[in-house]
């Protein structure tokens, strides 16, 4: 009795770091973003050089909003994180944002649109945003226990 009481107490704290780590990554994730949007502002003052304006504001809103928030809601309600659509949502929308915004960059400095990099990440990022919406949508009210909130 007690060593499945143990197991169960550490399984209940495995899952707990878990959590945390996920709504964290997308908070550390977030601000790497924010980082790298105003780096990227600050560069194109500096140079007066405004052909990345539309990456910049894309990684902003994005990177730096859309992640942050998520994250943020993601540690007030931990048990949206329990599901895989959470994971798939961070994974889609982190590596679909970095392709589209590499082919945003690379057509606005070759002058030439770059339609497949940015059609595929645009596509893995909307993919993210819907994991993101059907989570909240059918979660949100849904408390730990299994009963509306």
């Amino acid at each position: 009795m007690a060593r499945q009481t143990k197991r169960a107490a550490l399984a209940a704290v495995t899952f707990y770091q878990e959590i945390i780590l996920l709504s964290r990554r997308f908070i550390y994730t977030a601000v790497t973003f924010f980082v790298i949007g105003v780096s990227l502002g600050m560069y194109m003052g500096m140079n007066k050089d405004f052909r990345l304006t539309h990456v910049h504001v894309h990684i902003n809103l994005l990177g730096w909003v859309a992640l942050g928030i998520a994250g943020l809601l993601y540690n007030i309600y931990p048990h949206l994180q329990r599901t895989w659509m959470a994971h798939a949502h961070y994974w889609l929308h982190t590596i679909g944002l970095i392709i589209f915004m590499g082919g945003f960059a690379w057509g606005a400095i070759s002058g030439e649109f770059q339609f497949i990099p940015v059609a595929v990440g645009a596509s893995l990022v909307s993919l993210g945003v819907l994991c993101f919406a059907i989570n909240v949508f059918t979660r949100l009210g849904v408390v730990a226990n299994g009963s509306m909130s």
